[in-house]
């Protein structure tokens, strides 16, 4: 399992267009190596409150308390890894995936966001999909906006990326991502090509004294507060 980096950097706390982008660069490889370990199923940074399940303990909890189920899922994240029973059709025309529990009796619905992603889902297929829970559930649990885990986790980066390329060095961060961003910047204008040498996760974190300053200005600039990273919906 590949040792976490963000998980410590999050808890720590006109372009000058070299200093942004090794900023811009290294927040990337982050996110991308905390993206590879939550699917691993390690410990990952910033998406430790989005549980991965499989349908068989959807089932489970749902009939062992169906108001607790409820409280914890209902419009929140789940990653639901299963194998898929079928495609079947909504009264509606749409098409939703099946995915049994122990037996043929007992499922879990997931409603796909995007419809075509139907066509590429036949019994059998194993599924690995984001998903939001809810408390409209008929018998058994059922998942609204269901989309593949590889479309949802591209669609996340390439929005965080967009979302950092927006601010300015001088900007106030308005969660602890941007905070270490902009601490980033800063210190690269500092000491220039310093993150140059920086070309994976666990290289930024074995320099300590590189780590421990960046973090330093990353609480800097946070120290009004900030609030906590959240992850998109679907």
């Amino acid at each position: 399992m590949k040792k976490v980096v963000f998980s410590a950097i999050l808890a720590c706390i006109g372009f000058n267009v070299s200093a942004n982008e090794n900023a811009k660069r290294i927040i990337e490889f982050l996110i991308e190596d905390d993206i590879e370990v939550f699917r691993e199923n390690g410990k990952s940074g910033f998406m430790d409150a989005m549980p991965t399940v499989s349908a068989a303990q959807l089932i489970k909890e749902y009939g062992d308390n169906q108001y607790v189920y409820e409280k914890k899922y209902d419009k929140n994240l789940v990653n639901i890894k299963t194998v898929a029973s079928g495609v079947k059709t909504s009264l509606t025309g749409d098409p939703y995936v099946v995915a049994n529990g122990k037996n043929q009796f007992e499922y879990v619905s997931l409603e796909l966001k995007n419809k075509d992603d139907a066509m590429n889902i036949n019994k059998g297929t194993k599924l690995d999909m984001i998903c939001l829970g809810s408390k409209n559930n008929v018998i058994f649990p059922s998942l609204k906006s269901c989309v593949t885990a590889d479309s949802y986790f591209d669609k996340f980066l390439n929005s965080v990326m967009s979302d950092l390329d927006k601010l300015d060095i001088n900007d106030k961060p308005s969660n602890k991502l941007e905070a270490v961003y902009l601490a980033m910047w800063e210190f690269d204008k500092q000491k220039p090509n310093t993150l140059e040498k920086f070309k994976t996760a666990e290289d930024f974190e074995k320099n300590q004294a590189d780590f421990i300053e960046i973090m330093t200005i990353a609480q800097t600039k946070a120290k009004d507060g900030v609030k906590k990273f959240t992850l998109p919906k679907p």
